[in-house]
């Protein structure tokens, strides 16, 4: 960054208050910066240059207004998020805490009512950058790929898309929901009682955008009820999500920290994106994932 031109500091703790000298920066790179410190207070940003694909994080009217550019780090994390969905698909299906208690035992005993991918129908709300790495995963299994987003527009790693208007119509053709779209007003607990109720039964729920698209309570009743096989969660409501949780022990449920995104690539490729991107600005030229 130096290299370019650029004068940086280096902050730690985006929980903590700027100094006031940073204040006058105009460029930030971060994630949850602006929910700790108060964006009207750096007078000469230009441009934030977000490591999280999500922009729930940032006040997009204050930086809409001031004409702030704004990016993210789409295409970052999709690849091993869409590896961690197939990953729980497999281990919902083919029962693997089955095998691990009775490995844990010593025990030789087979399971008769392990499922097959092939032939199945997925459904993936949001055809973004993940959705599409997912697709083409699964595709890879031999199944049938829905899409569902804002207009119902279309996308050749799917075989249809619906319009998000038909979500009740999307979600009761499905046997695994996989959500890869992002938290806004819109989005906020869209998958409740009503849209749990019109899935398929033995149908199973993957979760890696955001935890409060999710009505846990209403996902709780489905799965205790048995209307749904089982669910895969990264993202919680709150995070890190309670020890008083009963997500954490409940047999139908996955439970990770919000760490599908991790691998041995992510820091390469974000690395390429950011000093990319400060290249571009620094020298007038079009930003990439604006």
């Amino acid at each position: 960054m130096k290299s370019l031109g650029y004068e940086v500091s280096l902050w730690e703790s985006e929980l903590e208050p700027l100094p006031e000298e940073l204040l006058d920066s105009e460029v930030v790179v971060c994630n949850g910066l602006f929910l700790y410190n108060d964006i009207s207070k750096f007078s000469k940003l230009k441009l934030v240059q977000l490591t999280s694909a999500g922009l729930d994080r940032v006040p997009i009217n204050e930086i809409r207004n001031r004409e702030i550019k704004l990016l993210n780090a789409r295409d970052v994390y999709s690849i091993p998020m869409s590896e961690w969905v197939i990953l729980k698909i497999l281990e919902i299906y083919k029962n693997t805490r089955f095998f691990e208690r009775a490995q844990s035992r010593c025990e030789w005993v087979k399971n008769r009512e392990l499922l097959e991918l092939n032939g199945k129908t997925v459904g993936i709300i949001g055809t973004g950058s993940v959705g599409i790495e997912v697709a083409k995963r699964v595709k890879a299994f031999g199944c049938k790929v829905l899409g569902l987003n804002t207009s119902g527009s279309n996308n050749k790693y799917f075989d249809d898309c619906m319009s998000v208007n038909n979500i009740t119509r999307f979600l009761g053709q499905i046997d695994i929901v996989v959500l890869t779209l992002p938290l806004t007003d819109k989005t906020l607990n869209m998958i409740n009682q009503e849209t749990l109720n019109s899935m398929k039964d033995d149908s199973v729920l993957i979760n890696v955008s955001r935890g409060g698209i999710v009505s846990e309570n209403d996902l709780l009743r489905c799965l205790n009820n048995g209307k749904i096989r089982g669910a895969a969660l990264d993202v919680f409501d709150e995070e890190p999500l309670s020890k008083n949780s009963v997500l954490w022990k409940h047999p139908r449920v996955v439970v990770t920290p919000h760490n599908s995104f991790v691998s041995d690539n992510v820091s390469g490729r974000m690395f390429k994106l950011i000093y990319g991107n400060l290249e571009r600005f620094i020298n007038k030229r079009p930003l990439k994932h604006i």
